[in-house]
Order: structure tokens, then sequence, then C-alpha cells
């Protein structure tokens, strides 16, 4: 019986948006400005003593004027094109301080604004285009980054709320899959009173875990939203100064525009391809006309709490054996893999040990296997076995392995060199492997039909044991698969 369970899986919402300048520092800064273009008076530059109000002010003289001088200043220079505009605390912002010229071009190489002179001086040879161009381009792409905020923030929103009906809707098949659980159980002897403890543990924490897990999933994307709607209004702000008159200040902000990346969904709500509520009620129930023979090791792969982490030792790999998968899954080859010479290696027979040493207490794992005709052998050996020449065995063709040699639609058991006929079984991709060391117990189950029994045998082991794995055939492959440990 496997129970229940929902994964979310994660993209990684790993740091979605990079600001070249830090959030805290923006905002100081959107103050700070904000307060230096207030309402303030600008004072005539020309009057002696009291200074009336500044009405306009000249570019090309880089001077404010009040009414009266205004009028000097257009008699002293009559018919020559000089520029006036709104008189503004902000004039001496716009002259280039190395020239005392209007500032009218905007170099992309520097990221700054120049005026005329400077294109022959320190920028010679930059990338320089009409400042009234670059605000139109910035305001463009001022307007996709909002855009792009806006349709993102929705984005993230609709997944929160995706989350929440998710953890809503497992919370619903977890409290009947309880229930269920709950009623099949009262029909068993008190002697399995302690294996329905156990399942009603594992059905409440793997909830607990998949609520924990997409309560997370959520936070981090509120997190992002919050981060996005700071952003928003620092680009509104930004759309504000862009239609205002002061073209510097709006480019000299938008040099460390946000740059946004695509957003994508960060998670997966995925139901694991073994597992489902109807399937855990349907095994509870088989475990009860089936008790004396799969009651042991069905409860075992339920806890998954003697679950073994396997790894394939590459320098046993024979050189038949390709390794892919981080190398978790092995492949017959041909031709041969160009693998070192190694003292562990293989060199006769196409086997592969794992690193794992296991003893003591009950260890479990599984192994899946397909592809061509031919077979696959799962094994445990000392490692002492034999492993170079022509006399090098096969796993259980000696005193040193035990191994269930498997066809898919039968299999052989074989130990110091002796073969068991394994009857009645089914069609099996998919193996699983109790062992207990300290008991002398290995025993073989065909997880792809429901956890049936191929063969067990009782033994002594006088050393750790090292699973091990082999195969016969073109095309042929075995995977190690991942367990869930409680």
């Amino acid at each position: 019986m496997r129970v229940p369970q929902f994964f979310f899986k994660c993209t990684h919402v790993a740091r979605s948006y990079t600001l070249h300048r830090s959030l805290p520092d923006f905002n100081n800064k959107v103050m700070e400005e904000t307060a230096s273009s207030g309402s303030t008076d600008v004072k005539c530059d020309v009057c002696i003593g009291l200074k009336r109000k500044a009405e306009q002010a000249c570019l090309e003289c880089v001077s404010s004027y009040c009414e009266i001088h205004l009028d000097l200043h257009n008699t002293l220079h009559v018919g020559k094109r000089h520029r006036l505009v709104e008189a503004n605390e902000t004039l001496q912002e716009k002259i280039c301080p190395h020239h005392d010229k209007l500032q009218e071009v905007y170099c992309r190489t520097d990221q700054q604004c120049i005026c005329h002179l400077c294109i022959t001086d320190n920028h010679r040879g930059h990338d320089v285009i009409a400042m009234e161009k670059e605000v139109i381009d910035k305001q463009l792409k001022l307007g996709e980054l909002q855009k792009q905020t806006t349709d993102t923030i929705q984005a993230m929103e609709k997944d929160v709320q995706e989350l929440r009906q998710a953890v809503e809707v497992f919370r619903t098949l977890v409290q009947e899959a309880l229930k269920k659980s709950e009623r099949s159980f009262t029909v068993l002897i008190e002697s399995m009173k302690d294996n329905q403890r156990k399942v009603t543990e594992l059905i409440q924490g793997q909830t607990d875990a998949a609520e924990r897990q997409a309560e997370e999933f959520a936070e981090t994307l509120q997190q992002e939203i919050n981060k996005l709607k700071d952003i928003d209004a620092k680009l509104q702000y930004l759309e504000l100064l862009s239609h205002s008159n002061n073209d510097v200040r709006f480019l000299e902000n938008t040099v460390h525009m946000p740059s946004l990346n695509a957003y994508k969904k960060c998670f997966t709500l995925l139901e694991h391809p073994y597992c489902s509520f109807d399937r855990a009620t349907e095994a509870v129930t088989e475990l009860i006309t089936k008790l004396n023979i799969i009651s042991q090791w069905s409860l075992l792969t339920i806890s998954g709490r003697d679950a073994t982490k396997l790894t394939f030792n590459t320098n046993t790999a024979h050189t038949s054996l390709r390794l892919s998968d981080e190398d978790r899954k092995v492949t017959a080859s041909h031709p041969n893999e160009d693998y070192p010479e190694h003292t562990e290696r293989f060199d006769s027979r196409a086997q592969i040990l794992c690193n794992e040493a296991l003893t003591g207490s009950p260890h479990y794992w599984e192994a899946e296997f397909g592809g061509g005709l031919g077979w696959v052998c799962i094994a445990v050996s000392y490692k002492e076995i034999c492993r170079k020449g022509k006399r090098a065995p096969h796993f259980g063709r000696n005193s040193h392995s035990w191994g269930l040699r498997s066809y898919g639609f039968m299999s052989e058991f074989w130990y110091n060199n002796k073969m068991v006929n394994c009857k009645g079984q089914s069609w099996c991709y998919r193996i699983g492997v109790y062992l207990h060391h300290n008991a002398g117990i290995l025993a073989f189950y065909n997880v792809s039909d429901n956890m049936s029994l191929i063969h067990k045998t009782q033994t002594m082991f006088s050393e750790p044991v090292y699973p091990g794995f082999g195969m016969g055939g073109k095309r042929c492959y075995l995977r190690i698969c991942d367990q869930v440990k409680s």
C-alpha cells in the first residue's frame, strides 16, 4: 500500500528581479527630489538688493529674469534666438559643468547628459543621440516595464489563489482517506493496531509537509509581489517625471532602471504516479485478505522508514555498462565505454556494485528495468567477490553473493551456484528488495504487481553486503528508484 500525496515541484522561485539600486536608497532619493522640486519661487538673477520673483529663464544666458529685467533682456538681444523657459530652480542641472552650455545631447556610452562641446571633448567617438529622442525611447521602455510588472503581479496573485485552493482540496482528500483507512483497520486483529498507527501518522505527516510546502511557496510569491509593487511605484514616479520639462532629471533616474525577467510559474501540482487515495484504501483491504503473506513487507514500504538511498560505484562498472541520469541508471552499451583501469572494476561480467555497505537494521530499495530482450540481476554481494578474468562469476554463482535474475515474466534466485525457480509470478518491471542483515533475511517483491512476494531466503551474513546489479542483452537498462522516507 502506498500513501497518496501531492508534490509541489519547484522550478525555484530564485531571485527573478534584479535591481541595480536597492529600493530603500531609491525611495530616499525620490523623497529628496520631490522636496527639491517644490513650489519655492525662483529669484531674479539681475535684481540688486531685494530680488523680485523670476518669471522666465534664458537657456542661452543661463539666467532667470523678473518681468522688468526680462523686457530689458529681450531688448538687448532683439533678433537673436534665445530660448526662454519657465523659471525654476533646476536650471543649473541642465547646464554642462564643463562648458556652461545647455545639455541637449545624451551619451549612451557613459549614460549621461552632455552638451555639444562635450562630443568633441571627453565623449569623442561615443554613441550619442539627441536628448529628445532618448527621452522618447526611455518612455517607451518605461511603458513596457509597467505593463510587464502589472501582468506579472496578476499572474502571481492567480498562482497564490491556486495554491490555497489546492491545499483545501488536498485537506478534503486526506480526511476521506483517513476515514476509509480507519474503517478498514477496525477489522484487523489486535496485533495490527501498531500498523494502523503507522499508516495514520504517515498520512498526517505527509499532509502537514504538503501544506507547509504550499504555504512556503505562497509566502515566497507574496514577497515577490510586494517587491514588484515597490518597483511599480518607482516606474510610476519615472512616468510622471518623463512628462515634466526636466529631461535631465528623468534620464539620470532612468540610468538604473530595474530589469525584469519573464515570470515563470514556480511550481507544478503533481500526483505521484504510484500513489492515489483509492490505491491506499484498496491496499488496506487487500492487506486484510493477504495478511499472512505480505503484511510485514507491505507496511515496510508504507512507512519508508528503512528506505536506503543507493549510489553506483562507478569504479566497479563493466565497460559494457553506460551510466546516465546522474549515475543512477545503467544501460547495456555497444560499443563499450572507455573507462579507466581500476582494481575494483568487473572486467568479464556486465555487473556493477553500489558504494553503500549495508549492515544492522532493515534496509529497503527499489529498481526498475526494461529496454530490450534480456535479463537483469538484482543482488547483494560481499566486497571480496572475484571481479577479474574468466573465473569471475555472475552474481549468485558463488558463496559471496545472492542474486535474483528477472526476465520480466519469470525470475530465478541464485546463491552458491544453485538456482531456485520463482513460480507464480506475474509480469514485473520494478522490484523491491528487503534486507535485514542481522536477522539474515533477504526478500524480493514485485512492486509493479502490488508488492507480491517473488522470493524470500533465510541465510547468515558474515560481513557487510553491497547492493549489486547485472544484466544480459542489448539495450537493457536498470535504474535505482528514489524512495520517500518518513
